[in-house]
């Protein structure tokens, strides 16, 4: 009696260890990518230009398969090359910081330029701002930055509309202006933790405490007017 059931507890220890081995050799596939992305994949090799911006991704930030930046260049630069505006904003990003790439500012610079044309990027046209500030890639002209920083604030985006500020504040461009860069301190207001955690000194809060005082009354009720206006005239979700 105990012989059987000692043969039986070993013929269903075989089993199992067999239905494991073939789970193992044919069902568990660890490095295999989901399905989706799979498909993903197949789909970008046809030359669709969103899926290989959406595989470029996956590469880049490690979504559905390891990260891979190498990879993540090439699926972007292949969207890139036939027009996606996102994509050439990210090969931009890749190139400025040498992410797993050879850093190449005059390059990035010149893809950051292609999607704003594209699609009017704010942020491409923020980062094409910063570079002529700052004189990375490009020869250094403060007048073409204020001219993006504009364009890109007018878009909503929260820092460029801080750096504009103070560029009215300090009169670097445009003329000084303290109007103008009480407006476009007050309108970053709502990207303050963003803006600060881009770069501490970027704080519209303290700017604004900094400039109120070397205003008139006029000019700050003349201020706080230019803020209603422009927020009455765009999609402002803090107006």
């Amino acid at each position: 009696m105990k012989r059987r059931y000692l043969r039986l507890l070993i013929v269903m220890v075989l089993v199992v260890l067999a239905l494991a081995l073939t789970w193992r050799l044919f069902v568990y596939q660890p490095d295999r990518p989901p399905p989706g992305t799979m498909a993903m994949e197949k789909m970008a090799r046809a030359g669709r230009v969103g899926s290989q911006y959406a595989l470029g991704q996956a590469y880049r930030f490690g979504r559905g398969r390891d990260r891979n930046m190498a990879l993540a260049y090439k699926w972007y630069k292949k969207a890139a090359l036939q027009g996606h505006a996102g994509s050439q904003y990210a090969l931009g990003q890749i190139l400025e910081r040498g992410d797993g790439v050879r850093q190449n500012l005059a390059k990035a610079f010149e893809w950051y330029g292609l999607a704003a044309k594209m699609s009017g990027s704010r942020d491409a046209e923020f980062a094409m701002a910063q570079m002529y500030f700052h004189g990375r890639g490009v020869v250094q002209d403060y007048a073409e930055a204020f001219l993006l920083y504009k364009k890109a604030a007018r878009k909503g985006h929260r820092i460029a509309q801080y750096l504009l500020g103070a560029m009215y504040e300090e009169g670097w461009a445009d003329g000084r202006d303290f109007v103008e860069a009480y407006k476009w301190y007050t309108l970053a207001l709502p990207g303050r933790d963003a803006a600060i955690a881009l770069n501490p000194l970027y704080d519209p809060r303290r700017a604004l405490d900094r400039l109120m005082p070397r205003m008139t009354k006029f000019q700050i009720r003349r201020g706080d007017r230019a803020v209603e206006d422009w927020r009455m005239g765009h999609d402002d979700p803090f107006k």
